[in-house]
C-alpha cells in the first residue's frame, strides 16, 4: 500500500538537497496561503515527508511504550518519558524535559461492598491476561481528584447522572440524599455526575460502563473483541475542567516547585464533590438485580438481561475510599526546530504521554504519530532543510488528571504565546474512522491536509473517504473540553486544530486495563498503517502552517457562525423568557461586519501572494494571528475565570461538549443572571469590534 520504509529513507537520502538547493518549477497546483514557488517547493517537501512514517515503526513504538503502565508520576511515567527521550535523540533532535509539581491523587485503599441483601465483595481491578506485564503497577479502578471517604447507604440508580437526570429522580419523588448514587458513564464528562449527585445529598458515587454502551451488546469482548468485558473499569478523574484546567492548586500560574498554591479546599477543580470510584458492569450487575423501586423509563435501560429500578430499596452498598493526595513531579518532554525566517513564531504538536494504565490508545496513538513526525523532521534537517517558523513537539504528561502538563506549559509561557501560530493537537490517532475539530479559522486547513494522504485501504484520499462515511459533508467540530488544545486555545487565543482517528469498537477499552498493545494490534490498527498515516496527515498540517508565506487562516466562516450564535441565543431568550432580555442586535451586526472585513482582507492575501509581496506577509500573518486572540476576555468567563475565550468553551453541565457564547449562556439561560449577561454583552461587542479593527487595512 505504502513504500516500504527502507524505499521511503532512501528516497528522502536521495533528494532532499537536491530540493533545498534547485530552483523550483511552476507549481502544478496551488496550496492556499503560498506563493506558486512557494506551492511547490512545499509539495516536493511534503512528499520527502510523506515517505518517512512507516506501519513497522508505529508497531515497534507501540510494543515498547505500552509494554508498562504509565501513570502519570509514577515510576512508569519516568520509565516511558526516558525511552521518548531516547527516541528523539536517535532522530538528531535535542528534547528537553521539564518538570512541575502537581497535587494528585492516587488510590491507597479501595472497597467497594455490596451489604445488603446479601454482603458481597465486589472486584475493583480488572483479572491480568497473559500478555499483561508489570500487572501490580496497572491501579485499580480509580476516579482521581475523588475526596476519600467511608460511607454506606442505599443505592440508587441515576442513569447517566446528568442535571436532568436527577431532576427525573427528584420528579418522581426519588430522593439520593444520603444515600450511594449508581451511574452509567457516558453523554457527559464523569465530573458532572458526582457534582450533581453532591447537590442532591447523595454519600457516594459509583459509576459503571454499561455493556448497552461500550460492551457486549455491541459485539465481541476483550480478548476475544474490542468492547469491554465484564470485568473492565474505566478509570478518570473527576476533577472539575469545566472550571479550570491544569493542576488545582496554581490556577493560572506554572506549577513550579516554589510555585504559590491555594489550599485544596480553595481550589475550584476541586469543589462540590463526593467520594466517587468506577467498578465494571460485571461489578454493577449484582447491584442493579437486587434494587427495588419503580421500573425506569426505556431510556434509562441500559443492557443487562434484567429490567432496571430506580431504587432505593433492596441494595445496599458500602464504599470505602481513601486516596493518597500529594504534590508530584510530572515531566513534560519538548523539541524546538527553530525557524530560519520567523523563529519567534511557533507552530506546537502536542499529544499527551501518561496514561491510566498502558495507554495503547489513549494517548500513545498520539504520542507514536510525535514520535514519527519528529523522525521525519530529523531526517530532513540532517540534509540541510529547516522551517519558516519554528516548530515545537511535545508529548504532555498529566494530561488524564486535568490536563496538567499542557496547562503548566502554557502558564509559564503565556508572554511567549502571543507569538504562537498555532496549536495542534492528537489524541487517540490510529483508527479506521477520521475525525476533527478547530477553531473555524482553520477548518479549511484541515480538510486541504486530507486531500493529500492516501487512506489504508481505500486507494482514496482519507478526503474522499472522510465524505463518504458522512452523507458527502467533512463534518469538523468546535473545540470543547477534555484535552490537551485547552489551555493554548480557550485562556491563551492560539488558533488550534485536534485531529484523530478510532476504529469500532474503540470505546471499549477507553481507560481500560484492555488499553494495550494487544488490543490495538488485534483490533484497533492491526496493521499499524493508519497510525503511519495519521503521522502524514498530521505532519503536512503543521509543515504548511509553519511554511505558508501567509498563514491560512479564514475568519469569513468564523463570523458568519458567531453571527448565527448570536441569532440561535436570540432565539433561546424567547424560548426561556418569552422576550429578549440580553438584546445582541448589535453583536449580530459587528460580527457581520467582522466577516467583511475578513473577506477584504482575503482578497489582500491573494492578491499579495499572487504578486509575491513579502512586505505584506508579515502584516497580514500578524493580523491573522491577532483575531483569535481578540475574542478573549481577561476577566474570564462569569464563575470560571480560567477561561477567557468568549466564542467556546467546555459546557458547565457537560464537560466535554462544547458552549457557544460561554458567557452569555452561563449566565443568563443557566443563571437567569441579566446584569451579569449585559455586562458580558458589552465585553463580547467589544471584542467582536477588536477583531474588525484587526482585519482592517
Amino acid at each position: 500500500m505504502f513504500r516500504s520504509r527502507s524505499l521511503a529513507l532512501a528516497a528522502a537520502a536521495a533528494t532532499v538537497l537536491t530540493v533545498v538547493a534547485a530552483p523550483p518549477a511552476a507549481a502544478a497546483v496551488s496550496i492556499p496561503g503560498f506563493t506558486a514557488d512557494n506551492a511547490q517547493r512545499q509539495r516536493q517537501l511534503e512528499k520527502l515527508f510523506s515517505a518517512i512514517p512507516s506501519s513497522d515503526k508505529a508497531r515497534r513504538l507501540d510494543a515498547e511504550l505500552a509494554s508498562e503502565p504509565a501513570l502519570t508520576t509514577t515510576t512508569g511515567d519516568r520509565h516511558r518519558v526516558e525511552r521518548i527521550v531516547r527516541e528523539l535523540r536517535s532522530y538528531g533532535l535535542k528534547p528537553e524535559v521539564k518538570t512541575y509539581y502537581t497535587y494528585l491523587s492516587l488510590p491507597k485503599h479501595l472497597k467497594v461492598e455490596m451489604t445488603a441483601p446479601t454482603r458481597q465483595a465486589l472486584p475493583t481491578k480488572e483479572k491480568q491476561r497473559p500478555w499483561q506485564r508489570y500487572w501490580e503497577d496497572v491501579i485499580p479502578g480509580h476516579n482521581g481528584l475523588s475526596p476519600s471517604g467511608n460511607v454506606e447507604g442505599d443505592l440508587v440508580y441515576a442513569n447517566y447522572g446528568r442535571p436532568e437526570d436527577f431532576a427525573l429522580l427528584a420528579k418522581n419523588g426519588i430522593s439520593v440524599k444520603g444515600k450511594i448514587v449508581l451511574a452509567r458513564y457516558g453523554q457527559v464528562f464523569r465530573g458532572v455526575k458526582p457534582r450533581e449527585a453532591a447537590k442532591y445529598g447523595a454519600k457516594g458515587v459509583l459509576i459503571y460502563s454499561d455493556p448497552a454502551d461500550d460492551g457486549f451488546t455491541r459485539g465481541k469482548v476483550y480478548p476475544e473483541g474490542p468492547w469491554r468485558a465484564a470485568d473492565g473499569i474505566q478509570r478518570g478523574s473527576v476533577a472539575q475542567i469545566m472550571l479550570a484546567a491544569g493542576d488545582p492548586l496554581t490556577p493560572g500560574w506554572a506549577a513550579t516547585k516554589n510555585a504559590r498554591r491555594l489550599k485544596p479546599s480553595e481550589a475550584p477543580m476541586l469543589r462540590g464533590l463526593v467520594p466517587t470510584t468506577p467498578i465494571s458492569y460485571g461489578a454493577a450487575e449484582p447491584l442493579l438485580r437486587a434494587l427495588k423501586g419503580s421500573q425506569v423509563p426505556k431510556e434509562w435501560q441500559g443492557g443487562l438481561p434484567f429490567p432496571y429500578k430506580f431504587g432505593p430499596g433492596g441494595t445496599r452498598v458500602h464504599l470505602d475510599v481513601r486516596h493518597d493526595y500529594k504534590i508530584r513531579p510530572l515531566w513534560d518532554v519538548t523539541v524546538r526546530i527553530p525557524g530560519k525566517e520567523r523563529p519567534d513564531q511557533e507552530v506546537i504538536l502536542g499529544a499527551h504521554h501518561d496514561s491510566w494504565t498502558y495507554g495503547s490508545v489513549d494517548n500513545l496513538s498520539g504520542t507514536e504519530n510525535v514520535l514519527q513526525i519528529g523522525r521525519a523532521l530529523g531526517q530532513l534537517l540532517k540534509k540541510g532543510w529547516r522551517p519558516k517558523r519554528t516548530i515545537v513537539l511535545a508529548t504532555w504528561d498529566g494530561e488524564e488528571y486535568g490536563i496538567y502538563g499542557s496547562t503548566e506549559y502554557a502558564e509559564e509561557r503565556g508572554s511567549q504565546l502571543r507569538k504562537a501560530v498555532a496549536y495542534v493537537n492528537m489524541d487517540g490517532a490510529g483508527g479506521s474512522t477520521f475525525g476533527a475539530s478547530a477553531t473555524p479559522a482553520l477548518d479549511q486547513s484541515v480538510i486541504d491536509a486530507t486531500k493529500e494522504v492516501q487512506w489504508p485501504g481505500t486507494g482514496k484520499s482519507l478526503y474522499e473517504v472522510w465524505k463518504q462515511q458522512n452523507d458527502g459533508k467533512t463534518p469538523i467540530s468546535r473545540i470543547g473540553g477534555g484535552s490537551d488544545f485547552q489551555p493554548f486555545f480557550q485562556r491563551f487565543g492560539v488558533p488550534a486544530m485536534d485531529m484523530g482517528s478510532a476504529t469500532p469498537g474503540s470505546a471499549g477499552s477507553y481507560h481500560c486495563a484492555c488499553d494495550d498493545f494487544y488490543w490495538t494490534s488485534h483490533f484497533g490498527d492491526p496493521s499499524f498503517e493508519y497510525h503511519a498515516a495519521m503521522s502524514r496527515l498530521v505532519g503536512i498540517a503543521v509543515l504548511r502552517l509553519a511554511n505558508a508565506d501567509v498563514v491560512a487562516m479564514r475568519y469569513q466562516p468564523y463570523a458568519a457562525e458567531t453571527a448565527t450564535y448570536l441569532s440561535d441565543f436570540t432565539d433561546q431568550q424567547r424560548q426561556k423568557y418569552g422576550r429578549v432580555v440580553v438584546d445582541v442586535s448589535r453583536d449580530i451586526a459587528q460580527a457581520k461586519a467582522w466577516q467583511q472585513a475578513a473577506q477584504a482582507l482575503q482578497a489582500r492575501a491573494d492578491a499579495a501572494l499572487s504578486a509575491g509581496d513579502t512586505a505584506a506577509f508579515r502584516r497580514l500573518n500578524d493580523k491573522l494571528m491577532q483575531a483569535e486572540r481578540d475574542l478573549l476576555t481577561q476577566v474570564g468567563l462569569p464563575g470560571r475565570p480560567w477561561y477567557r475565550h468568549q466564542i467556546y468553551a467546555p459546557g458547565i453541565d457537560t464537560g466535554y461538549a462544547t458552549q457557544r457564547l460561554p458567557a452569555l449562556n452561563d449566565a443568563l439561560i443557566l443563571n437567569n443572571d441579566v446584569r451579569t449577561a449585559k455586562a458580558y454583552e458589552a465585553r463580547l461587542y467589544a471584542s467582536l469590534r477588536a477583531a474588525t479593527r484587526t482585519l482592517t487595512p
